[in-house]
């Protein structure tokens, strides 16, 4: 990819606005300006035409724990690049690396891959970049564990907690917990202090438990409405936190079969499209034939009609990919689901002065989208990491 890049968009869409026919100018990965294709006096050579096309900020995808066959928990780098490769595919340019419950020495194996990818340099990355690494549990609720394996669940413990992560503290951007273990409420202060993301989730916690959360520093909710105490209109529980606590941002698995659609607009139309960050929840399954069954830590998995299942029926992640989740959401407009695809995740990381937006000084992470939704090309810092 030359250091230099013009991509002449048919429209552009990023979290702020909507714009028709301008011209994106990359140099050095970062967008050095936008100008009407109308002042665009004739193309330069190396120039993109892509005036068919809208070209979006790159999806950002903060809890993933695999796909094309390949799981974080394998702990190596090659695992990790497999999937880095399969999201870009799908339009994701940054991703955490996401953990799943299980004995610390897989989590300390997954921890490290995330973090060793951290540090790569970028003229070696193949696909999506990794930001980081999302720990769903230890310390979760067994009673809303879900597809977590329950043999591995521990109470918190903010000493164990570090000397088991040890050197690699700094990778970890978000951890999911189930506030209302005992415990808890010192980890989160932990986390918060240490520029972790809290993220509430895998928990049976009541409103009032929620709310001592977020007192504590608590500022996610892991999938909404999954894993979590259902909605009741006198214990309203996670899903009633979410509702109403601008402190916390809420994930959701838009993939029609995790949450109803009618659910999905709601908690959108109450948050505010900026409240509301779209997920994957994404495993090894995800892009493999109907059919394709797996292990995750000590639990079988099959996946059969669109969805990944333990034997019991109870739903393990999710085959969904972003470009599918920004589709499915359609009933917002492509500013709100740019948002909800991006932008989101990035200011809940800390990155949303340089992620998320298609703005001068913004990093180059774009994904161009054809009229049927499909990906074309995906560019991370301006490099072109997937063309189709």
């Amino acid at each position: 990819m030359p250091d230099r890049l013009r991509i002449l968009a048919g429209k552009i869409a990023d979290a702020r606005s909507e714009r028709a026919a301008i011209a994106v100018t990359v140099e050095g990965g970062v967008i050095a300006g936008l100008e009407p294709l109308e002042k665009v006096r004739r193309p330069l050579p190396g120039d993109l035409e892509a005036t068919d096309a809208l070209l979006l900020p790159g999806f950002m995808d903060i809890h993933i724990h695999g796909g094309a066959g390949r799981n974080i928990m394998e702990g190596t780098a090659e695992a990790v690049n497999a999937i880095s490769i399969h999201l870009a595919r799908h339009g994701v340019t940054g991703f955490l690396a996401t953990t799943v419950t299980s004995p610390w020495n897989q989590h300390q194996q997954a921890l490290a891959a995330g973090a060793a990818a951290m540090r790569a340099p970028e003229n070696g990355r193949q696909g999506a970049a990794v930001l980081g690494c999302h720990l769903e549990g230890p310390y979760i609720n067994p009673k809303k564990r879900g597809a977590q394996p329950e043999a591995y669940i521990l109470p918190p413990d903010v000493d164990d907690f570090r000397r088991q992560v040890g050197d690699d503290l700094a990778a970890v951007r978000v951890m999911t917990l189930a506030p209302e273990m005992p415990g808890a409420l010192e980890m989160i202060r932990f986390l918060a202090a240490s520029c972790i993301l809290a993220s509430i989730g895998h928990t049976n916690a009541t409103y009032e438990e929620v709310c001592a959360g977020i007192d504590a520093g608590a500022r996610h909710l892991t999938h909404c409405f999954n894993a979590m105490r259902p909605l009741d209109s006198r214990e309203p529980g996670g899903v009633g936190a979410a509702l109403s606590r601008p402190e916390l941002t809420a994930e959701l698995i838009w993939d029609n079969i995790h949450v109803h659609p009618a659910s999905c607009r709601g908690l959108i139309y109450a948050k505010g499209p900026g409240g509301v960050i779209l997920i994957s929840d994404g495993i090894p399954g995800a892009g493999m034939p109907e059919g394709y069954s797996f292990s995750l830590v000590d639990l079988d998995i099959v996946c059969q009609n669109g969805a990944a299942r333990l034997p019991d029926g109870t739903l393990a992640g999710s085959l969904l990919t972003l470009d599918t989740a920004f589709q499915n959401a359609n009933p917002f407009t492509l500013s709100e689901r740019a948002a909800m695809t991006s932008y989101n995740a990035a200011r809940a990381l800390g990155l949303g002065y340089k992620k998320g937006l298609i703005a001068p000084g913004y990093d180059a992470d774009l994904v161009l989208l054809n009229p049927d939704g499909s990906v074309r090309q995906t560019f991370v810092t301006g490099r072109s990491v997937f063309s189709r």
